[in-house]
């Protein structure tokens, strides 16, 4: 129990010591440096060329380059094969930080373990490894402390600061008593864990360290011009070296640099120029290479942790850091709208006269309205990550910095405008698509957010009118242009010259659309595809010709597909070769989301949901798919019984089944088009998944025609599966007003048989919208409310009667889907698809 508190006073004092030395350390800088010029001391680091200071900072980044031999060696010794490239950077991470946090070598050892680990090395082995090495790092500078005892004994700062004396000496003592211990333990134990070959190497590599450091002082003497000679300057780094280790703080802090201002103020050095050497020191040799250790090891552990969460946290951060690009975007736009109309510092706008002219300042005002106004425009197609945005948002940026420092020396809105501008510019990478498609609700969100700033400029410059009743109070006169005509002038002289230029950009530089394949040219084509790989029960409407086609790249998988609004809607399941469907999938989701357009798939089968399901859409029950067996179906039977009576009525009063081949008779053409006419009775056709009335449509396949005494009374149209024979279905099915009770019956009982005796074993009679949608109390919300509408929609569609009507022949029920992104609105997707269908036909 007194062993184990004894250990735990023992690391309290570890930590409290040094904290105490640290604190009398600046306590005592502070009262050195009490007398400080500040103006001189601003003075001394004005004098300063960026390129001079950029110069030391690389000096001081290659100082740290000697430690990078421990590494070598520890790698050497465990026998880990790594990269060059891979050493130095992971050397680097390691002694950085071991300088600036220190706790004896406790910092390195932890990072050294956790790079080395993954090298399939013996724990116990890996960190006794380390462990010797660490020990080596005081043996340079206790090797370059024997300088102080041999000849400046009578230093300056020895004589004046006698226990410094005492520093030195136990930093002197580190070497001897060090390889005391080691040929001792060596003796001892036959199996020595360092040879002595080695353990002399890495002696004279801590004293090429200590050395570095060295030269990184004295090259900044040179720099700030201290006239300190050479044998001066290295007992000063010594005994200020050895102070700093004795105080076991961290990189020395304090300690070393309050014994460093002693030594160069017993040499009659000013104090600001010390002080701007210590501060230049540190940040060279230990704040900047920390940092940057700090970055280099983020991204390690970051990349790490990102491959065990299979990309996850990096697409997570850069949505989140895209997303607050877009927003800043977006408030750079804001603010240069704001700015225009509030007055600039007035002595800023003074010094602004002096060197530019009145029409200047003008023209930058309204060119800054202009620029505001052209970033918002162009926010839409940052948060797209379309490459058109990404330059001209670069360019206006640049501009609108420009303009605020014309329009009256606005330096910090010109500051945030480069910095946006540079963090645009470090995101190239993210901005791939051709162009973007404005969706509805985004459209009204930037007309509402431009007309709100119009209507700003014009409330204020209506408030400040002579003839208005109302002002602005008198609290917000200050921060706002209170001239109406500057006001009126520059918000419509802004507005005119941002519209101008977006629509002479638009034009200049069309934003690309999706290569559209059109299937007019295809035919022959598309018909072999199906023949070989099959078709659904979807696929012959592509004849109808109003939509488009896309390939994968080796033409073994179809899509027919039409765009609406930023949606690209899919018909029916893809067609072509199944391994390759996946593929095929993620290329046209990568070709579509180039071009900012979202896929949709409509009246999916189970077939494919599995592959949708993996590239992130969600599903909607559209409604059931009804199949007739046709080897079973047969009018006998008390259950067929008013089908009967129906089929004997229709041929007792003399009306003809007929079933014409293709091509057909412009006469015939003629006939059944008035059918359709007098079917539609005024109404427009739909299409899209519907078919219409279209003579090439028609001509690709067999009709069945209806006739009685007095001519067609009815036709439908026979859809090819493309199923080598198994399944037939029927598309258009038109009769006209006043036909005989059941000739819907009529035409699908005859069809049955003909399909039966043709050889096909099972027919397609469409799908029943809605059906068997929602009937679950565990449903989805938007499911349920289709249900719904399924009961009670009658005056928008006749839903349930058609579920009705086909139940009498089907035998099974297949469902079908919508199949939407999960970042999509079911609402807005139902819409635009609904609209789709119902678009008026040419």
């Amino acid at each position: 129990m007194i062993k184990i508190r004894k250990k735990q006073l023992f690391q309290v004092l570890k930590i409290l010591f040094p904290l105490l030395l640290l604190i009398l350390a600046v306590v005592e800088i502070l009262k050195s440096v009490r007398g400080v010029d500040l103006n001189l001391l601003q003075q001394e680091i004005s004098q300063l060329q960026i390129w001079e200071v950029a110069l030391f900072f690389i000096v001081a980044l290659c100082a740290v380059s000697p430690m990078f031999l421990y590494d070598t060696t520890i790698v050497k010794l465990l026998g880990i094969k790594i990269t060059p490239k891979r050493l130095v950077k992971q050397s680097f991470i390691v002694n950085t930080f071991s300088n600036i946090i220190g706790f004896g070598g406790l910092v390195g050892l932890m990072l050294r373990s956790y790079f080395y680990t993954k090298y399939d090395v013996e724990k116990q082995g890996l960190l006794k490894t380390i462990a010797s090495v660490t020990l080596f790092y005081l043996t340079g500078i206790s090797l370059l402390a024997w300088i102080i005892p041999i000849g400046y004994r009578n230093f300056p700062l020895l004589h004046n600061t006698k226990w410094l004396m005492l520093a030195v000496l136990a930093v002197i003592l580190y070497l001897p008593i060090f390889i005391f211990l080691y040929i001792l333990q060596n003796k001892r134990k036959s199996g020595s864990h360092l040879k002595l070959q080695i353990a002399g190497r890495l002696v004279l590599v801590s004293a090429l360290e200590w050395a570095a450091v060295f030269i990184v002082i004295w090259y900044l003497t040179h720099l700030l011009n201290i006239p300190v000679p050479l044998s001066s300057l290295i007992p000063i780094f010594i005994i200020a070296s050895c102070a700093g280790i004795v105080s076991m703080i961290p990189g020395g802090m304090g300690s070393f640099d309050l014994v460093f201002l002693w030594g160069m103020q017993s040499f009659g050095i000013l104090d600001e120029k010390v002080l701007v050497l210590l501060i230049l020191y540190r940040l060279g040799y230990f704040i900047f290479p920390f940092l940057l250790a700090a970055v280099l090891f983020i991204k390690e552990y970051w990349d790490k942790w990102n491959r065990s969460w299979n990309n996850l946290p990096n697409i997570f951060f850069q949505r989140v850091s895209h997303i607050s690009l877009t927003v800043l975007i977006f408030i750079s736009g804001i603010i240069l709208l704001l700015s225009a109309a509030v007055p600039g510092v007035l002595y800023r706008l003074k010094i602004a006269e002096e060197f530019l002219s009145q029409p200047i300042m003008q023209v930058s005002h309204q060119l800054t309205v202009a620029a505001g106004f052209i970033l918002l425009g162009l926010c839409r197609g940052i948060e797209y990550k379309v490459k058109r945005a990404y330059y001209l948002s670069i360019l206006v940026l640049s501009l609108a910095a420009i303009f605020s420092v014309l329009k009256g020396i606005d330096y910090e809105e010109t500051i945030f405008m480069l910095f946006v501008a540079l963090l645009l510019f470090m995101s190239k990478k993210r901005f791939y698509r051709e162009s973007y498609v404005m969706t509805w609700g985004k459209a009204f969100f930037d007309i509402a957010v431009v007309l709100f700033i119009t209507a700003m400029y014009i409330i204020i410059g209506y408030l400040n009118l002579p003839t208005s009743k109302l002002s602005i109070p008198s609290k917000l006169r200050p921060f706002i242009i209170t001239d109406y005509h500057d006001l009126f002038y520059s918000a419509f002289i802004g507005v005119i010259i941002a519209g101008v230029i977006l629509v002479l950009g638009y034009f200049v530089r069309k934003p690309k659309l999706i290569a559209s394949e059109p299937s007019t040219n295809q035919e022959e084509k598309i018909k072999d595809h199906l023949a070989k790989y099959e078709g659904t029960v979807l696929s012959h409407l592509i004849f109808l010709h109003d939509k488009y086609v896309f390939w994968n790249k080796n033409e073994t998988v179809l899509f027919s597909y039409q765009t609406y609004a930023d949606k690209i809607i899919v018909l029916g399941d893809p067609v072509g070769k199944r391994e390759d469907l996946p593929s095929s999938i993620e290329e046209f989701l990568e070709t579509a989301d180039r071009f900012g357009y979202r896929l949709v798939f409509y009246e999916v089968s189970n077939k494919v949901i599995p592959h949708l399901h993996e590239y992130g859409f969600d599903f909607f029950k559209l409604g059931e798919e009804a199949f007739v067996d046709l080897d079973n179906f047969t009018l006998t039977g008390k259950k067929m019984k008013g089908k009967r009576v129906i089929k004997n009525k229709f041929e007792r009063e003399n009306y003809l089944i007929e079933i014409m081949d293709p091509p057909f008779s412009s006469e015939l053409l003629h006939e059944i088009k008035e059918v359709s006419d007098k079917w539609l009775h005024g109404r427009s056709e739909k299409g899209f998944s519907l078919g219409f009335f279209d003579e090439h449509y028609l001509n690709q396949s067999k009709v069945i025609i209806l006739r009685g005494e007095k001519g067609i009374v009815g036709f439908a149209s026979i859809m090819p599966m493309y199923d080598d024979g198994n399944t037939a279905s029927v598309d258009l099915m038109r009769f006209v007003p006043g036909a005989p009770s059941g000739t819907m019956d009529f035409i699908f009982i005859s069809l049955f048989g003909w399909a039966k005796e043709t050889g096909y074993h099972t027919f397609n009679l469409g799908m029943a919208p809605l059906s068997n949608v929602g009937q679950s109390k565990f449903s989805f919300l938007s499911e349920r409310m289709a249900a719904q509408l399924f009961l009670h929609g009658h005056f928008l569609y006749h839903f349930k009667g058609l579920r009705n009507f086909k139940e009498k022949y089907a035998d099974t029920w297949k469902p079908k889907y919508l199949a939407y992104r999960k970042k999509s609105s079911l609402t807005f997707t139902m819409a635009q698809v609904t609209l789709l269908i119902s678009k008026k036909r040419d």
